[in-house]
């Protein structure tokens, strides 16, 4: 046989087999990436009392009577991840949004903004923020973004993951959860929801609180 054909065949031969070990190496890591998330998952949906999906890499439940939710997601300003915990807490009302931004150049702290259609908002939540996410961030140095959508009736927290593998743990997955919690009563008064003052979520059954007379 021309050397020159044994040469391609064998160069052949050893792109195949190289494009085989590649393949079976990516399913190897794909599974050990899937196995990882889901042992990083699972306490959370102990805590919810509910499931993990890994395809959604993300956790459904139910928390103090609120339908809550812990997402792996892609950040909306950039290449990373984030993970969201959100709970179901509707309020009606306007959007809003306040956001944590890193300042790239020397060592302040990152610039917060609040947005929302409605400029009366934010000085309606009357919120303390930093000495309320004491429990689950340093407030003058982590980012985050935190927000309302009436249309889901969502209230969501989001923090950017530094690895893949950065999944908060049941503990804080719990804080986080109170967190939103406590921020539903605080966001229904601001909003002028009539049940304002009810301190718990709502179940599929039950019936929203009758609003005050007058309201």
């Amino acid at each position: 046989m021309n050397p020159y054909i044994s040469f391609s065949i064998a160069m052949c031969l050893i792109v195949l087999l190289s494009l085989g070990v590649t393949a079976y190496l990516a399913v190897m890591f794909n599974r050990r990436a899937k196995i990882d998330l889901g042992e990083a998952l699972a306490p959370l949906a102990e805590l919810a009392e509910g499931e993990v999906d890994l395809e959604e890499a993300a956790v459904q439940g139910r928390y103090a009577g609120h339908l809550v939710e812990g997402r792996v997601a892609r950040a909306g300003d950039g290449p990373g991840r984030v993970f969201q915990t959100s709970i179901v807490d509707a309020a009606g009302g306007t959007a809003w949004e306040r956001t944590s931004t890193a300042i790239k150049q020397g060592e302040e702290p990152p610039r917060v903004s609040f947005s929302s259609a409605d400029s009366n908002l934010e000085p309606a939540l009357a919120v303390v923020w930093d000495q309320m996410m004491e429990p689950v961030l340093q407030p003058g140095a982590d980012r985050y973004c935190v927000d309302y959508d009436p249309a889901s009736g969502r209230l969501r927290f989001q923090r950017p993951m530094r690895t893949r593998r950065d999944i908060p743990s049941q503990e804080a997955f719990r804080r986080q959860l109170d967190f939103l919690v406590a921020l539903g009563p605080i966001n229904r008064r601001a909003q002028g929801a009539p049940d304002a003052d009810w301190t718990g979520g709502r179940r599929a059954g039950e019936a929203r609180p009758a609003a005050e007379p007058g309201s």
